[in-house]
């Protein structure tokens, strides 16, 4: 149930246009063709880390995307299923995954077309084998903090703008278009778990590095939240259709 109304929800989102589902390819594709126009042609052609900037900043935005997407769609779960959440044999704390992973198809489109260009680059690795597991930890995280802004959301609607406003500012103090500095106070953004997926995955297809310590902080991360998620859902779900 839970994976037949994930694709539901995908389908939803581009129901009634004309091109359809064609939709969910042609923005990361409009993404990466600009991100390489401005900067190899614009403004001339860019290398860090022995990377071409655009492709090193297209990794950077597709896990955002998968992020902040997921974030947002699973924010507001139950409001936008308040009609399945009213009815009393519905599971409704599927909700959040069913968001969870229709943020993540829609993703997955992003990374394939990343690194097919990495591939035409010649800058992809074999160490793109780990992508997967940084890819599942940002969607266990998308889920896990993503049920507990949703169980807010349901008693106080107002928590939909406020994620938005801290995804804008998480946008640019998560190092997607700039690189963490290796000391000073700027280095404690790396603490920031979005910080530490999107480092795993540029490592993982660039430079074949795959760090065990921050993929077991993330995991950790994920578990503390994941108890917080499931005391709020106790205490909030039984009643979450007359808050509604």
């Amino acid at each position: 149930m839970t994976l037949r109304l994930a694709l539901n929800d995908f389908k939803f989102k581009y129901t009634g246009s004309v091109f359809g589902i064609i939709w969910a390819a042609a923005e990361p594709i409009v993404t990466v063709l600009l991100y390489r126009f401005v900067y190899t042609v614009a403004i001339g052609g860019e290398w860090i880390d022995g990377c071409p900037y655009y492709l090193w900043l297209s990794i950077g935005v597709a896990v955002w995307f998968l992020i902040s997407d997921g974030l947002r769609s699973v924010t507001s779960c139950f409001r936008d299923y308040s009609y399945l959440v009213k009815k009393m044999q519905f599971k409704k704390e599927i909700l959040p995954a069913v968001r969870t992973l229709s943020a993540l198809i829609s993703s997955i489109l992003f990374f394939v077309l990343v690194i097919t260009v990495c591939a035409v680059e010649g800058v992809v690795t074999y160490g793109t084998v780990y992508l997967p597991l940084w890819i599942a930890a940002a969607a266990v995280f998308v889920f896990s903090l993503g049920r507990i802004f949703a169980l807010i959301c349901a008693k106080f609607k107002d928590m939909q703008n406020i994620v938005g406003i801290g995804l804008s500012i998480g946008f640019w103090l998560t190092p997607i278009f700039w690189k963490l500095p290796s000391d000073g106070p700027i280095k404690l953004l790396s603490l920031n778990p979005t910080a530490k997926i999107v480092d795993g995955c540029r490592n993982s297809i660039l430079y074949s590095s795959f760090s065990a310590v921050d993929f077991i902080y993330i995991l950790a991360v994920c578990v503390v939240l994941a108890v917080v998620g499931s005391i709020m859902e106790n205490l909030i779900l039984p009643n979450i259709a007359d808050k509604l």
